[in-house]
């Protein structure tokens, strides 16, 4: 067990290393900052809002989903780094590059992947053409997590399977209503 442990926090680890290391160049370093916030809950929220205050019948009702599912599952996101108080890489990795982005202090699992995969999961849960945007969107946010050196990949597949279950469980009740 201990062979499987070691080679899952190696590869977490190595592949950290190539988005925040070896993928480097002065765009991206320009880019990534700012693409991140598309993760924010300034912006996230904000969204969800905008749907639903300009947004009718139907399209108001995914707003709706989208900001229920994003509280739901931005309180479990916090439930979990209280309880699992991971460190983030720039907390134990001593060279990696820094971009002075916002955090808070532990790092499992990424928020902001969390925030932005929620509303692209309720966007394809019920506007389906919609996901052709915002899972490519998501992916990204979740890239800019380890090119900026604040998570670890198992941090950014964590938001995506809590934000992708946690939408789902939502879908499923808004259907039985």
């Amino acid at each position: 067990m201990s062979e499987i442990k070691g080679l899952l926090y190696t590869t977490d680890l190595n592949t950290l290393l190539l988005f925040n290391k070896s993928i480097k160049c002065r765009l991206l370093d320009r880019l990534m900052p700012l693409l991140t916030q598309l993760g924010s809950a300034l912006f996230t929220i904000s969204s969800c809002l905008l749907i639903i205050l300009i947004g009718k019948g139907e399209t108001r009702g995914i707003g709706l989903k989208a900001l229920v599912s994003l509280a739901v599952s931005h309180l479990i996101v916090h439930l979990l780094k209280n309880r699992i108080c991971r460190l983030r890489p720039i907390d134990v990795l001593p060279n990696l590059n820094t971009f002075n982005v916002a955090i808070d202090y532990y790092s499992f699992p990424s928020g902001h992947t969390t925030a932005v995969f929620a509303i692209a999961t309720t966007l394809a849960f019920n506007a389906p053409l919609l996901a052709f945007v915002g899972f490519p969107v998501a992916f990204i946010v979740g890239i800019t997590r380890l090119y900026l050196g604040v998570h670890y990949p198992s941090d950014v597949l964590a938001g995506m399977a809590l934000a992708t279950f946690t939408t789902a469980a939502i879908q499923f009740i808004s259907n039985l209503l």
